[in-house]
């Protein structure tokens, strides 16, 4: 399976394994195992199972590539910027979509189906979520050069608020990621070795040693920006209970926007529990938000359960303190505990216009 390669590393054993030709199914332990020693030994080891992955997705047996692609999806889901970052270079994508053809054939078999699938699930999913997505540009190239060429995406499926799930991190957490992302963007300028790589790399060196400590962002802030994000979650499943059909006796359905919305709340509440633990000797400062926020969320989540149980009158019944129509107020955000007025954040989903002229010549090179 790895005749490109005489010498056998523990990675190279651990891939194998997950995509062994004797496993009748995705084997989603053995992936969980690849991914804990990629997040452990962190260096060049996201690099070296992105190219190895790439390469067996090529492999002339077909049940050996669904399943290398299946342990890919694992990877992508479970590995963070590091991986990401590996397979948004032009080595990997290339390697990837190496035996597509000039023209797409008129039935896919089910490994180019799978890969197309894959590259339209990350356009769709870490290059617009990703903290880090204006890295991820080749992945979106990709898809587009693929577009041009006359190959078809099919619709994901609409994901529910719950896979969405909205990850508050505390300040440290938020430091801790950032630099990890910093430390593999700085492997990879250093490993491409460009000019304009090495004068990148020069500065990202700065920031990492604290050079420009005005530059560093506030964690804090954004952390607690996260938090009144979730707490819009908890205004809206609030005023969704509020407009219950109690005459006609509406049910709760799982998957409902109802269940997705508390799904968010209570995926949530356990690390927002941490934080009121840790804020208790931490961090007083923000002490009387966490609580606030988590009281806010536990009394939402109160009323949802009623509703669940059909207890229209438990539902009424329970008093809020955000989020509730019966207040009478006409303020949006009222209640919220950090108001943030219209978000101006937004970005560009793409990586910028560029004109027909220039486009199939810009991606092509993608396939070169």
């Amino acid at each position: 399976m790895l005749s490109h390669s005489t010498e056998v590393s523990r990675l190279d054993v651990l891939v194998i394994n997950a995509c062994h030709p004797g496993l009748a199914e995705p084997n989603y332990a053995l992936h969980l195992e690849v991914a804990e020693y990629i997040n452990t030994k962190k260096a060049n080891v996201p690099r070296e199972a992105a190219m190895l992955i790439a390469h067996l997705a090529n492999h002339r047996d077909t049940k050996i590539a669904v399943l290398v692609l299946a342990l890919l999806d694992t990877l992508v889901k479970t590995c963070g910027y590091p991986f990401h970052l590996q397979i948004a270079t032009k080595d990997f994508l290339n390697e990837l979509v190496r035996r597509f053809p000039e023209r797409p054939p008129p039935f896919p078999g089910p490994v180019m189906s799978r890969i197309l699938e894959l590259i339209h699930g990350w356009k769709e999913g870490i290059c617009v979520e990703s903290r880090w997505k204006e890295d991820l540009g080749n992945i979106r190239d990709m898809h587009r050069l693929l577009t041009f060429k006359g190959y078809r995406f099919r619709e994901l499926p609409r994901r529910d608020a719950a896979q969405a799930t909205m990850m508050i991190k505390s300040a440290d957490e938020l430091e801790n990621e950032d630099r990890e992302a910093q430390q593999a963007k700085l492997q990879e300028l250093i490993r491409r070795g460009t000019p304009r790589d090495l004068a990148a790399a020069q500065e990202l060196m700065k920031t990492l040693a604290g050079a420009n400590p005005d530059a560093k962002p506030d964690y804090r802030n954004q952390s607690l920006t996260e938090l009144a994000k979730l707490q819009s979650k908890v205004v809206l499943l609030n005023e969704l209970l509020d407009n219950v059909d109690a005459e006609r006796s509406e049910r709760f359905a799982k998957g409902d926007a109802y269940d997705q919305v508390a799904s968010v709340l209570k995926n949530a509440r356990p690390k927002l529990q941490k934080w009121v633990s840790d804020a208790e000797t931490d961090d007083s400062e923000s002490l009387n938000a966490f609580l606030q926020a988590n009281d806010q969320i536990n009394t939402a989540l109160a009323r949802f359960e009623a509703f669940q149980k059909g207890d229209y009158d438990a539902v009424a019944s329970i008093p809020t303190t955000i989020g509730s129509t019966s207040g009478g107020s006409g303020e949006p955000s009222g209640g919220l505990l950090i108001d943030f007025g219209d978000s101006s954040s937004s970005t560009a989903a793409g990586s910028g216009a560029i004109g027909n002229g220039g486009l199939t010549d810009d991606l092509a090179s993608l396939f070169t």
